[in-house]
């Protein structure tokens, strides 16, 4: 789940992280208002679970009152990438001039089993910018789960990086965002600028932090900051169906295995097939055919979507319930799009005869992935998919 800057910081306050204070308006008139109480210049920041705002607009410094609130008449309400503007946060403006401006992250690195601390002098750019552009500018520091990130360990990054100032106090904020990361079980937490004054205290003038939904259960207190209008509908309808649904961009060809191992597997042969694939859909292992119903019907309603493969490996999933569920999907109007399927396994003989004696061309099964997978290309590409 994906916090909001105001709401990463204040995460962050409750670890001892020194953030700039803030307040979220949802009207001008609210900016305004806040501006006559900090009575001095401002910066009014779009709220929405993207990066990039500032360049699309959405980060406006504000020099007077009248400014606050035309800037806010003019980020509210606008698009960024696709996501609407609701609410902005309005806090002082702080002179960068005065001062140094630094980055440092934790991220889950799987490749190291761990967190991995990133640190640069390159704040205020786009991370990914500075890995593509100059990737030696970032230092990299494998967190020990155990012991979690030591302050000498946090010294060492930040000399390393080429950090100045308090070094004690950047490494005392570095700890404490580590700390933050793993009692929340964050899969990214980022302080972007990392602005260091002239007298050398660091303060986060801006945050990403996004939870492990997979860990939500453990972190109620902050389950009312998910906000379902800003995630895509069929993620929100997934969810409710106990799925693992990811919707991806570009993507003609809907995916529907079981385990997220075949899964990316079958997103990989469906690349190598000529096509793009439009979601990871993993419906588990077990399921019957009312959760293959369910799953064929969730992917149907993506427009996107111009065939359907269906990769499934049969152990303690019956491949005669996955036929069971497109079949009923067929017999009840819903699948309109092209089925490829691979599937292999347990009850697999069973599945065939009820395909067979359906006889649709629009559900076919084939015996290996890599041929369901070309068929699937073929059909998604032949109907003008992207």
């Amino acid at each position: 789940m994906k916090l909001h800057e105001y709401q990463g910081k204040e995460v962050l306050r409750q670890y001892g992280v020194n953030v700039q204070d803030g307040k979220v308006a949802t009207t001008p008139e609210e900016v305004q208002a806040i501006y006559k109480e900090y009575g001095q210049p401002v910066v009014v920041k779009a709220q929405v679970h993207v990066g990039g705002r500032g360049k699309a607009g959405g980060v406006k410094f504000s020099s007077s009152e009248e400014k606050a609130v035309e800037n806010a008449k003019n980020i509210l309400g606008m698009d960024i990438k696709g996501l609407t503007v609701n609410k902005v946060l309005v806090t002082k403006a702080v002179d960068i001039d005065a001062g140094t401006e630094y980055y440092v992250g934790m991220i889950v690195d799987r490749n190291v089993q761990s967190y991995t601390l990133m640190a640069s002098a390159e704040g205020g750019m786009e991370i990914e910018e500075v890995a593509a552009a100059t990737p030696e500018k970032i230092i990299k520091h494998r967190v020990d789960p155990v012991t979690g990130l030591r302050p000498y360990e946090a010294r060492e990054v930040a000399i390393k990086a080429g950090f100045k100032g308090n070094l004690n106090k950047i490494a005392d904020m570095m700890v404490k965002m580590s700390k933050a990361a793993f009692e929340r079980d964050a899969v990214l937490v980022e302080i972007n600028p990392l602005f260091v004054d002239a007298d050398g205290t660091p303060l986060a003038l801006d945050t990403k932090f996004e939870i492990d939904d997979n860990a939500m259960y453990r972190h109620k207190d902050v389950a009312h900051y998910r906000e379902l209008a800003a995630e895509h509908p069929l993620e929100i309808e997934a969810s409710e169906y106990g799925f693992a649904y990811v919707k991806l961009d570009d993507g003609n060809v809907g995916v529907l295995g079981n385990g997220a191992g075949i899964v990316m597997t079958s997103l990989d042969v469906v690349n190598r097939a000529g096509a793009k694939p439009a979601n990871f859909l993993d419906i588990g292992g077990g399921a019957k055919a009312d959760v293959v119903y369910n799953a064929v019907k969730l992917v149907s309603k993506d427009p996107d979507v111009k065939s359907i493969f269906i990769n499934i490996f049969g152990g303690i999933t019956r491949a005669d319930e996955v036929a069971k569920g497109v079949i009923k999907a067929l017999e009840d109007g819903i699948l309109t799009k092209p089925v490829r399927m691979r599937i292999a396994g347990t009850a697999e003989d069973e599945a065939k005869a009820l395909l067979n004696e359906k006889n649709s061309d629009l559900i076919k099964m084939y015996p290996t992935m890599f041929e369901a997978a070309e068929e699937a290309a073929k059909d998604a590409n032949a109907a003008g998919g992207k």
